[in-house]
């Protein structure tokens, strides 16, 4: 799987601490996008989904998001990544997609029905940038949905939703990712520095 980087301790992508996986890949380029330096496929990236979950200590999580780039653009390794999570005891599995649920379903493909009988919570839809009203702290824009498939999850990540946006940014490698659910001024001012790339 491309996998650019993995980060614990992330609290601004989903209710507690969590371990957020970023991967390569996006063909979409939405306007104002968060992440330019993950829309490329990195071939250089490829790495075995297990092997690099095995360096994270998953009891100390609360729950693992994983964001992109794209992840269903990678939908075997995909479902490989939240069955083994599943293995390890993680029960807060989210997941970001520009992909709608509607579509997703549509392509009646078996790795594409796992990953979303696996996951707790699907976060789905491309980024509109003027769409993006600063509102909610799970979502780009507006039109994106946030689809919980656990329903002894809906309590928590509801009373999550009531917070504010906030961010975090991480120093790794000579630049700077932004993890969190940014405004659009936000991410007008952090994509300025094009060593900069997150979400």
């Amino acid at each position: 799987m491309q996998i650019e980087r993995a980060i614990t301790g992330v609290t601004t992508l989903g209710p507690g601490s969590r371990l957020v996986v970023w991967v390569n890949g996006c063909p979409r380029r939405c306007k104002g996008c968060v992440s330019p330096r993950l829309q490329a496929s990195a071939p250089q990236n490829e790495r075995d989904v297990i092997a690099f979950l095995r360096q994270f200590d998953l009891s100390d999580v609360d729950g693992v998001t994983v964001s992109g780039g794209e992840p269903f653009l990678q939908t075997e390794e995909l479902l490989r990544m939240v069955r083994y999570l599943r293995g390890q005891g993680v029960e807060d599995i989210l997941v970001y997609t520009g992909y709608t649920l509607g579509e997703l379903r549509a392509r009646h493909d078996v790795a594409t029905d796992g990953v979303l009988a696996a996951i707790s919570v699907l976060i789905d839809g491309p980024y509109r940038e003027e769409e993006n009203s600063g509102k909610g702290n799970l979502k780009g824009s507006d039109n994106q949905c946030v689809h919980i498939f656990q329903e002894e999850l809906r309590a928590r990540y509801e009373a999550y939703s009531r917070e504010e946006r906030a961010m975090q940014e991480f120093h790794l490698g000579g630049y700077t990712v932004a993890a969190g659910i940014p405004t659009a001024q936000y991410i007008a001012a952090f994509c300025r520095d094009e060593d900069n790339g997150g979400k």
